[in-house]
């Protein structure tokens, strides 16, 4: 049967053969203010953590409705173009087309006010 080695420590010999002294247990000391610096850098870094999160869902949000408002104006397009090529008198026509470029003022007018703030 083979042992691995995982640690070698030097054994002290003596004259004497008397036993080595114990090896002292390794411990922490720390100050108050240590320790103090210690909470505030955990305080800070869970309160980015929470403000990246925070920040990554609303960034989530945005994208979704910037996407939903790309479909709404490429309706508009569609609608537009559709107009464009319907059998119907030019004042109807007209009428009809400057309600779609309205439309799709206040559709792009609102994505600005959404990114805006």
């Amino acid at each position: 049967m083979k042992r691995r080695v995982e640690k070698i420590e030097p054994y002290p010999f003596a004259s004497d053969f008397s036993a080595p002294a114990p090896t002292p247990v390794e411990t922490v000391n720390m100050t108050t203010h240590d320790l103090a610096l210690l909470l505030s850098d955990a305080q800070a870094s869970g309160a980015s953590i929470a403000r990246n999160d925070a920040l990554a869902a609303e960034a989530e949000k945005l994208a979704q409705a910037s996407g939903e408002l790309k479909k709404v104006l490429a309706g508009i397009v569609d609608l537009a173009a559709h107009l464009e090529q319907a059998a119907i008198d030019e004042t109807d026509r007209a009428d009809a087309l400057e309600r779609v470029r309205r439309l799709a003022a206040v559709v792009i007018e609102g994505q600005g006010d959404l990114f805006g703030t």
